[in-house]
């Protein structure tokens, strides 16, 4: 889209560790159902935020737990399936934005334009997925362990006990004397 719209030279697209960002300031950092399987998502927060040039934006979409997630069998198996040891709270993220002086513009609920499959059906592919791992074939297995964690998350999504998030974050811009 950057060159169709002839900013090319005014987009850099990278793909790297979030907790190691390039040296900034940037005007924009966006990060879209990825920081769910940062280990330490306080440090990658503060990491891109250290890249953040006065006025700049963090843009984060993901899914993000209820409290009430934790007593839920489907949290651990969604972790387990998408490697997502620690999952951060929308609340957790907001007050991340706090000690780091960054005020947060919007944090909206997106969990209903999420259309997850009716209980029946993701039982019929828990069912299935079960079967599959019954084959002799241990690549299968990471496949059907991540495929699994989905259908984990679906459920947790339909009971909303895990939300879908935006959260965009601002850097304040630097006061002139």
């Amino acid at each position: 889209m950057a060159s169709q719209s002839g900013r090319a030279a005014q987009v850099h697209a990278l793909v790297q560790s979030y907790d190691d960002p390039p040296a900034g300031p940037f005007d924009l950092v966006v990060a879209i159902e990825s920081l769910a399987h940062s280990p330490d998502p306080g440090v990658s927060v503060r990491a891109l935020a250290a890249v953040l040039a006065p006025g700049g934006h963090l843009v984060i979409v993901d899914d993000m737990p209820e409290p009430a997630a934790k007593a839920s069998p489907d949290l651990a198996t969604f972790k387990a399936g998408w490697q997502a040891a620690v999952l951060w709270t929308a609340s957790q993220f907001v007050d991340e934005f706090l000690a780091l002086e960054l005020e947060c513009l919007i944090d909206e609920d997106l969990t209903a334009d999420v259309r997850p499959r009716s209980d029946v059906a993701v039982s019929c592919l828990i069912g299935l997925n079960r079967a599959a791992r019954t084959l002799p074939f241990p690549a299968l297995r990471q496949v059907l362990d991540s495929h699994r964690g989905g259908l984990a998350l679906e459920r947790l999504t339909s009971a909303r006990l895990v939300r879908y998030r935006l959260l965009i974050a601002r850097r304040p811009e630097l006061q002139v004397s």
